[in-house]
This record gives C-alpha cells, sequence and structure tokens, in this order.
C-alpha cells in the first residue's frame, strides 16, 4: 500500500552553510569517499548533476528539482536533479553540472559552487557525480526545458525528518534498499532519492555550527 503523500511546508528556517559545507566535507574522511553506490557502472562515460541549494545569507532554504516530462523518451514524470552526460566541451563534471543547469532550468547565473558528494550509479548503470551549488537570487526564476514538467522548490530542512520509506529492489542480481519519498506530483525514488537521502542522513548528523 503506497503511502499518503508528504506535503512539505512552504517554508522552514535556513541550514547554514556552514553545516552544508561541513556534509559536503564528512564523507571525504569514509573509506568509500568517491563512490555512493554499490552497484558497477557499465559505462565508461560520466555523468553530473546539479544539486541546487537555494537560500540567502543565513543559509540554505529550498532544494531544486525538476519534473521530467510525461511525453519525454527517458525518465518520463520522473522526479530528479537536472544533469546529464559529459561532453568534450565541458571542461570537467562541475562544468557539465552547470551547463545542464542551464539548459535545463535556465539558471545560468549567480551559481556558487560548494563540492561534490560521492558518485551515484543510474538506472542505465552510467556514473554521475553529483555536484552543489549555493544560490541565492532574491526572486528565483526558471526557463524551463520543453523536456521538463515542472520545477520544485523543497524545504531543506523539513526533507530530513519527512516520512521517507525504504524500497528494497534488485538490479543487475544486487540487492539494494532505495529510499522513496511521497509527494504530491510524484514519488521522489531510484538514483535521485538513493543520493539525496545519503546526503541528508550525513547533513543531520553535522552539528550546527
Amino acid at each position: 500500500m503506497t503511502a499518503a503523500p508528504w506535503r512539505p511546508p512552504e517554508d522552514a528556517p535556513p541550514v547554514s552553510w556552514r553545516r552544508v559545507e561541513a556534509s559536503l566535507r564528512a564523507p571525504q574522511r569514509g573509506p568509500r569517499a568517491h563512490q555512493l553506490s554499490p552497484r558497477t557502472p557499465q559505462d565508461s562515460r560520466r555523468a553530473a548533476v546539479g544539486v541546487i541549494l537555494w537560500g540567502d545569507a543565513l543559509g540554505a532554504r529550498k532544494l531544486v528539482l525538476v519534473q521530467r516530462g510525461f511525453g519525454a523518451p527517458r525518465h518520463a514524470g520522473e522526479l530528479a536533479f537536472p544533469g546529464g552526460m559529459a561532453e568534450p566541451r565541458d571542461r570537467d563534471l562541475p562544468a557539465t553540472a552547470r551547463r545542464e543547469v542551464a539548459e535545463e532550468t535556465g539558471v545560468a547565473e549567480g551559481l556558487w559552487e560548494l563540492g561534490c558528494f560521492p558518485d551515484g550509479v543510474a538506472k542505465d548503470r552510467i556514473r554521475f557525480t553529483p555536484v552543489f551549488f549555493r544560490w541565492e537570487a532574491p526572486r528565483p526564476a526558471f526557463h524551463l526545458d520543453r523536456e521538463l514538467e515542472q520545477i520544485l522548490m523543497l524545504p531543506l530542512a523539513p526533507l530530513m525528518d519527512a516520512p521517507w520509506t525504504v524500497e528494497r529492489l534488485e538490479r543487475y542480481g544486487i540487492p539494494l534498499e532505495v529510499p522513496r519519498l511521497e509527494l504530491p506530483q510524484a514519488p521522489l525514488w531510484g538514483a535521485t532519492a538513493f543520493v539525496l537521502k545519503a546526503w541528508l542522513d550525513v547533513l543531520a548528523a553535522c552539528p550546527e555550527p
């Protein structure tokens, strides 16, 4: 039985930028500093996603997600971070994330790179790097790519205590426990939820400076 959708509050207290930065440094002290998923990528290509945290001088207030269009050729209707495959013209994976964010959401200015979280592996077994950005636009505005349905801005702090559940799956013979959060627009699950929940757990464990 599917849980009732979680309806997040419109706003919430900010999470300090120092705490966010600490959460991105913490995994570097572990045994798997650059790999989050136990799955082995089968494609040598690389990808990157932009994890945009919108806020102000006091801290991060909201997380930006996109919903793929229901007629999109891949991942139709799914919630995700904006992102995609690296291209030869990209200097590095953060540059890939910036380009994809600009192409999909129209946000090309005012992004302050905070760091990267360990890599995830998508359903098509491509390794992707989550690149975190601080964004303090006074009035956030977007220009959606034609393959997107909408953009969501979820309050960050409540996401740490949201009613996440665990979906047990098997992919290519590997058992996985994937977090899932029911939202009114669509379930947040898969590789996006796997990375997001892992980061939220680290963030929750980082004390406020």
